[in-house]
């Protein structure tokens, strides 16, 4: 990966964006296409960022990659100040315990931690479901003295996100937060900034789309907008490598062996040929993961709009 581009998506991930607040990632990502000269950039009522390259062609193709990521509302804010949290997407709450996490407070960021029982005090029974089941059994502590004194740093429902950043790995891995689905985004992005100094015979629609993590909802409202006739998107999936029991459901995908292409009913055949031809032509690996049925992409909601596209899903493997 370049410097520029690089660049682009450490500042793309340092950026909160969950589900309904996902603006400063998209006024990033359009000052970057603008500085790129590509041209009908704009921010829809929904949030959704857009651009065309070569509008007037009558093959439409969109090229989709959502900009949110799951995240948390404050829900209640107790006598003692602290917060409890309902989760914007998939939250997977016996991860969440002891995390750190970052508020969109009333005068800026608000730091807080998710805080539990030290096992000093606990039962021999009680360690045994240490882990908490619900989200709501967990309090987040803010610095708070009282609940006024929380609610003048933070509002009922500002949105909040976990306090975890760019850290290198090995072998030039990376882990993140937001992974799911800045990448998509970034990809997407970078690959319309690159086209735009090429002669590309079709209407090329990009996307960074809103609210995908609770319920494909720009995915859907684009689609029907734009009507294309081609559909890319561009998410991640499960790597298997660590946790090989997966292999059986999710297929054998491992970091460092390229995208991954769905292969299923939901996704056009003759599309993905083309696909893994030119991948092939041009030495570029892919791995290949099957679904029975739509999964929750926006490559589902491109082939159930209107009356559908030809759709084809674009994946990097995560862990």
């Amino acid at each position: 990966m370049n410097q520029q581009a690089l660049s682009l998506l450490k500042q793309l991930v340092a950026i909160p964006t969950p589900s309904g607040f996902e603006y400063d990632g998209m006024k990033l990502l359009g000052n970057y296409l603008k500085k790129a000269s590509v041209e009908d950039i704009a921010i829809d009522v929904h949030g959704n960022l857009r651009a065309c390259i070569n509008p007037q062609a009558p093959l439409r193709v969109m090229i989709e990659g959502h900009c949110d990521e799951i995240g948390f509302l404050v829900q209640h804010v107790d006598e003692d100040g602290f917060l409890y949290m309902t989760p914007v997407g998939g939250v997977t709450v016996q991860m969440v315990l002891g995390e750190r996490i970052v508020i969109q407070g009333r005068k800026g960021p608000v730091n807080g931690v998710f805080g539990g029982r030290p096992i000093h005090l606990m039962t021999p029974k009680e360690r045994e479901t240490a882990a908490p089941k619900e989200l709501s059994d967990i309090a987040v502590d803010i610095g708070a003295t009282g609940r006024d004194d929380a609610l003048e740093m933070v509002d009922l429902g500002s949105p909040a996100v976990v306090d975890s950043g760019w850290r290198p790995l090995g072998n030039n891995r990376v882990a993140c937060r937001a992974f799911d689905n800045r990448l998509g985004a970034f990809i997407v992005t970078e690959a319309m900034r690159r086209l735009a100094k090429e002669k590309v015979n079709v209407a090329l629609h990009m996307v960074a789309s809103v609210q995908e993590e609770i319920g494909l909802v720009g995915g859907y409202t684009t689609a029907y907008d734009i009507n294309p006739h081609i559909g890319l998107c561009v998410d991640v999936t499960f790597a298997s490598d660590a946790q090989k029991q997966d292999k059986k459901s999710v297929g054998d995908i491992c970091l460092g062996k390229g995208p991954v292409i769905g292969v299923g009913p939901t996704y056009h055949q003759k599309l993905n040929d083309l696909i893994l031809k030119t991948a092939k032509n041009r030495s570029i690996p892919t791995q290949v993961q099957v679904r029975g049925r739509g999964t929750g992409t926006c490559a589902w909601a491109m082939r159930m709009t209107r009356s559908g596209a030809a759709v084809a899903q674009l994946s990097i493997p995560l862990r």
